[in-house]
């Protein structure tokens, strides 16, 4: 009998290494080919950030409301692309570890 491989989704590759890392998360979703995880608190994203590294940007999200977002990868690299969001007040801040990563 053959085997058939079948290869996980980004969404799927982000649960295995939420898991693995014990990483905080609400929803978990393949959006145009990258995955997207949807946090609660800018404290769950800096675990994110912790653990996958990459850039931190920040926009506004509504009044007085910042939509902050990690831009990593799954497995580093050559990983599928990765998405972290989490809202907050524009009054909240963001670790001094995770400043280096905050794109200016």
């Amino acid at each position: 009998m053959q085997a058939t491989h079948t290869r996980l989704t980004p969404a799927q590759q982000t649960q295995v290494f939420a898991e693995w890392n014990s990483l905080p998360h609400g929803r978990i979703t393949t959006h145009q080919g990258a995955a997207h995880v949807f946090t609660a608190s800018l404290t769950e994203l800096e675990a994110w950030y912790y653990a996958a590294g990459g850039t931190i940007t920040q926009q506004p999200a509504g009044h007085g409301v910042t939509k902050w977002t990690l831009t990593s990868t799954v497995n580093h690299r050559p990983g599928q692309p990765l998405l972290v969001h989490a809202l907050a007040l524009n009054t909240d801040l963001i670790d001094d570890f995770c400043h280096p990563a905050v794109a200016a």
